[in-house]
């Protein structure tokens, strides 16, 4: 069976498996989870201590169920964000898995409460491998080359190159950065 949660994919099986798990807790305990989970997302990691502090309770087991609970919620909200499921049709086919209506309900809630929050967040982390945090170029004459010196991630790395390829490597910069400007402000027909 296909659902639109997942992409107009299959479930997968290990989600079929948890959704029991999440069916053993009380729909009020399984929305602040589902909340956690969201605040996980957006400001990693996920507060296990607030976690901890819900299962206490339950008769589900801590180390383990917990972090299924945590891994299941977690999947389902962001594929549900990420393929831009609509809420009710979140809701049925969380039913059709096998969730109570309550819980079902409850789930639909929390994304629809931070949706917004969680495709700007989602937005901001896509095409992104990794982060350019300082470039330093110097021309050394003796040599007749151009150096560069790129801080990623904190990592510095060093690129040594014959002008020409820097002229090169500049002139494609520009290009990308001009469609990059184009592709950001939408074009108007008149």
């Amino acid at each position: 069976m296909k659902f639109r949660f997942c992409g107009e994919a299959d479930c997968p099986d290990w989600i079929l498996a948890e959704i029991y798990t999440l069916s053993r807790l009380s729909s009020i305990k399984l929305k602040l989870l589902a909340q956690i989970v969201v605040q996980g997302i957006i400001k990693p990691p996920v507060d296990i201590n607030k976690a901890e502090q819900l299962f206490s309770d339950s008769k589900l087991d801590v180390d383990i169920d917990l972090k299924a609970c945590i891994a299941c919620l977690s999947f389902i909200i962001t594929s549900a964000v990420r393929f831009n499921c609509n809420s009710s049709a979140l809701h049925s086919e969380l039913q059709q898995l096998g969730l109570p209506r309550e819980h079902s309900t409850s789930v639909k809630r929390v994304v629809d409460d931070h949706c917004e929050e969680l495709t700007s967040y989602f937005k901001k982390q896509s095409m992104r491998v990794n982060q350019l945090d300082n470039v330093t170029a110097e021309v050394d004459n003796t040599t007749n080359c151009v150096s560069l010196e790129l801080v990623i991630n904190g990592d510095i790395q060093k690129v040594t190159m014959i002008p020409f390829t820097g002229n090169v490597l500049l002139e494609n910069l520009k290009k990308v950065r001009e469609t990059m400007v184009q592709l950001k402000d939408p074009v108007v027909f008149i």
